[in-house]
């Protein structure tokens, strides 16, 4: 087989490792923006209920409050009393009492519905600290395997790098300019296996003669119609065998 041509096949498989590794670790940084994107979600949830609850807090406070000038009112009303003169005077204070009892009991009925918002308020804080632990948890885990694949990736593209290095210094630099040109224009593919005299690259017919070229594999013969080097795999498991 062609020294050149037989680099050539090792080169584009590390390529091909370089291409899908370095995809792998674009990704990553995706990744760990959307764990982030996760962690800030659950902290709004959590910031959200707790705003609830101390929005319930205080309009309780203000209705207890209201409440308590309320009683205020109805003790100064009662205490006008002794002041009656006539019977229509009277009729009227008891009127005006009535309406402010009624408004404070207004108030009440609101006090009691604003502490079972809190309650309720308070039992949602509890899940929901709960489940913000159990992502952070989750959060931290998933980025720790992030952070270690990453490690990982870098440390395998630098062997893959330098194992590219040194198959590089066996090749021609013609040769190796050729395959970069090809490497480019036809989206990572340089090399195409001729398969049933037609190229896996462009899925093309391969021409008789030229396909009778390509499984000596002694050469490198571009295919006529999208321009990649050719080889001829089957021969080159029966040689190996």
């Amino acid at each position: 087989m062609d020294e050149q041509l037989a680099l050539l096949i090792q080169l584009q498989e590390i390529d091909g490792n370089i291409r899908a590794l370095a995809e792998r670790k674009n990704r990553l940084p995706g990744v760990l923006a959307d764990l982030e994107k996760r962690r800030e979600t659950s902290k709004e949830d959590l910031e959200k209920v707790r705003e609830g609850l101390q929005a319930a807090q205080k309009n309780k406070r203000d209705r207890d409050a209201d409440l308590e000038a309320g009683a205020q009112k109805v003790e100064k009303l009662r205490a006008r009393t002794s002041e009656i003169k006539t019977n229509k005077e009277y009729q009227a204070l008891l009127k005006e009492i009535e309406t402010v009892e009624g408004e404070n009991k207004a108030v009440e009925d609101d006090i009691l519905a604003l502490m079972e918002k809190i309650d309720d308020a308070t039992s949602k804080i509890a899940e929901a600290e709960q489940r913000a632990k159990q992502e952070e948890a989750a959060i931290e885990a998933e980025r720790s395997q992030c952070e270690s694949a990453l490690a990982a990736i870098e440390e395998e593209l630098k062997g893959v790098e330098q194992a590219r290095q040194e198959l590089v210094a066996g090749i021609q630099p013609a040769v190796l300019e050729e395959y970069q040109k090809l490497l480019i224009t036809k989206s990572g593919v340089a090399l195409a296996e001729a398969r049933g005299e037609a190229c896996s690259g462009c899925y093309m017919s391969i021409p008789p003669q030229v396909f009778v070229n390509v499984k000596k594999n002694e050469s490198l013969v571009p295919c006529p119609q999208c321009g990649r080097i050719l080889y001829f795999k089957e021969a080159i498991v029966q040689k190996s065998a």
